[in-house]
């Protein structure tokens, strides 16, 4: 009677173990993910840092300037990879020069404040410049004020403060604050108060 119990009991747990198989198929591993999503944004959204990573990086080796700008991001903040920031750095280098202006933006910040990359106030400069020509409003702010105090290059106060003055009318608060901090006119100079025209943008 033990005996039989026994193999009773083995041939359901053999049957239990068989159906699991059947039943449960193997999740895929994180390397097989990244072909299962059309781009990288969706993977990012569901959690898969991983396959994320991957599709942004061979994008960008296709030459999409979003998808290198992606893969800068997630070198820098060490998602989905190891931190790297000089390869965040190429990365956005890259996405720049195809013409995406919130990596020219993000690569010249990381000149600006020494962050993973040597502290570059002219290289900055050249980056915020290269962002706002592509109509970035937070790249002008920057460029903005650097031109207005002379930082990384020669002093322009009057294309500083348009500069700053047009990216307060596109509600980047920074130029806002700064517009205010100096007190700028419309010509540049220094004013007691905003002429209320321009500032609402009206």
């Amino acid at each position: 009677m033990i005996k039989r119990s026994i193999s009773t009991a083995l041939r359901c747990l053999t049957a239990g173990l068989v159906f699991a198989s059947i039943s449960a198929p193997a999740l895929p591993q994180e390397s097989d993910v990244a072909s299962q999503y059309r781009n990288g944004d969706v993977a990012f959204r569901l959690g898969h840092m991983n396959a994320a990573f991957d599709i942004y990086s061979a994008r960008c080796d296709e030459g999409s300037a979003y998808d290198c700008y992606r893969a800068g991001d997630m070198y820098r903040r060490a998602m989905g990879t190891e931190q790297d920031y000089d390869a965040a750095g190429d990365a956005y280098e890259r996405s720049c020069e195809l013409g995406h202006g919130d990596a020219c933006l993000a690569l010249a910040n990381m000149h600006f404040n020494g962050q993973g990359l040597e502290q570059d106030y002219p290289r900055a400069r050249e980056l915020y410049e290269a962002g706002c020509d592509l109509n970035d409003a937070s790249s002008c702010a920057v460029l903005g004020n650097m031109k207005y105090v002379g930082m990384g290059g020669p002093r322009d106060r009057i294309e500083g403060a348009e500069l700053m003055r047009r990216s307060c009318l596109q509600e980047v608060v920074y130029a806002c604050n700064q517009v205010r901090r100096y007190g700028l006119s419309n010509n540049g100079e220094r004013s007691n108060t905003l002429r209320r025209g321009w500032w609402t943008g009206n």
